[in-house]
């Protein structure tokens, strides 16, 4: 009591705080203000950038392999570039990655548009390899059976590990496909309990994975050389990233199995995933990830320079150069390479799977723009690389009169 007035007065617990809200509880009624001001469309920007800076870091290292003056002064360069570009599949991933979960494209249209671009890439590399590299040459030379064998060591000589891993779709693909054996729930068959056959199918793209990781090892320690044909086949990106997805994967999967403990359906669970309370947890466990894959990429690169030294002493006693050959090896196979993700990880926070561009039709132009740009950068390459290969110059003059002559003796 007041005394004179004779009102009561409420007194608010101090000790009392804001009540938490459990995951099965959460839904948009209960939803929180923050929303990341990034989308799925900037990562997807961020990563074609990449992949054009990776045009541009291919074009410098051949450079500087045509002239030691540009390789001392584009060294640097080259070492940021370097970690710039292993960044496309991250970027990538996580766009992919915020399509699934908003349903904007299904698992069927993700499958395909990897699928045929994987298949294209890898049928472009292989018929310009065999049929305008190769048989182009094996026209110009007096001893052609020798022409595939040149060509192979050459890209052997030029490449860090003896060979050229270019098709970034092949990853692309296999990530959506463990997603959709992972997630997809049929109508017809392998229903019920037939489901778990779906379920372990999702260990074909973690196969693929692990043996391209192991014939990757095997060649960059020169141990079996691989043919032209199988360079487009390979996974690009280092192994690090694929399992940042893969354990993505699992625990939205795991985290779907937590919502539906207490009595929640899965269609609840959908619109649980387009809450901002959701997208904003997803961000924090994902730059968390990122931080410790960084970290664990780092400790890999360092296990796996001391697996293939012959010994310890090896390294100790080493040169400089020595230890950097060993480097290399690891950093060929793809430890090492994802140490970069630690700086992503601030950009994380800025991120929202469930906010939507303003303008969804500018994702269609990207990678068109990017492939427009990489064409670019290559014929630039070549125009640059003209001066500097070792071919003897010849006279237009002398071509049009050998021309000629051949002409009237036909």
């Amino acid at each position: 009591m007041t005394g004179e007035r004779g009102t009561d007065t409420v007194v608010k617990d101090p000790s009392a705080k804001r009540k938490r809200v459990r995951l099965h509880e959460a839904s948009a009624e209960n939803d929180i203000r923050y929303r990341g001001p990034l989308t799925y469309q900037h990562f997807q920007i961020f990563g074609w950038i990449c992949i054009v800076l990776s045009a541009v870091l291919a074009m410098m290292n051949t450079g500087s392999k045509l002239d030691a003056g540009l390789a001392r002064e584009m060294g640097g360069i080259i070492s940021v570039l370097q970690y710039l570009t292993d960044l496309s599949l991250p970027f990538l991933l996580i766009a992919n990655f915020s399509k699934i979960l908003n349903n904007t494209e299904g698992y069927k249209k993700q499958l395909i548009t990897n699928g045929c671009a994987a298949a294209a890439v890898a049928a472009v590399s292989i018929l310009f390899f065999s049929r305008y590299i190769i048989g182009t040459a094996e026209k110009l030379v007096t001893d052609p059976w020798d022409v595939e064998p040149v060509m192979t060591a050459t890209f052997r000589a030029v490449s860090k590990g003896g060979f050229v891993a270019l098709n970034l779709f092949i990853d692309l693909f296999l990530c959506t496909l463990f997603m959709f054996f992972l997630n997809a729930r049929p109508k017809r068959i392998l229903t019920g309990k037939k489901v778990l056959i779906l379920r372990a199918f999702a260990l074909l793209p973690v196969a693929y994975e692990a043996a391209s990781l192991v014939i990757k090892f095997l060649a960059a320690r020169g141990q079996i050389k691989l043919p032209l044909w199988s360079f487009p086949l390979l996974t690009v990106k280092p192994p690090v990233s694929f399992l940042v997805f893969v354990f993505l994967a699992i625990h939205m999967k795991a985290r779907e199995f937590r919502f539906c403990r207490y009595g929640r359906t899965h269609e609840e669970y959908q619109a649980f995933l387009q809450t901002k309370r959701n997208s904003l947890h997803f961000s924090i466990y994902l730059s968390v990830v990122l931080l410790i894959a960084a970290v664990i990429d780092f400790a890999l690169m360092i296990v796996m320079t001391v697996a293939v030294a012959p010994s310890m002493e090896t390294i100790v006693n080493a040169e400089n150069e020595t230890v950097m050959d060993l480097i290399n090896v690891a950093l060929t196979v793809g430890f090492g390479n994802s140490v970069s993700l630690a700086f992503v990880t601030p950009l994380m926070l800025l991120y929202s799977y469930s906010r939507q561009p303003q303008n969804k039709k500018i994702s269609t132009f990207i990678p068109i723009v990017g492939i427009v740009l990489i064409f670019i950068l290559v014929l630039e390459g070549i125009h640059f690389a003209a001066d500097y290969l070792p071919i003897r110059k010849f006279s237009l003059i002398e071509v049009l009169q050998t021309l000629e002559t051949a002409l009237r003796t036909v």
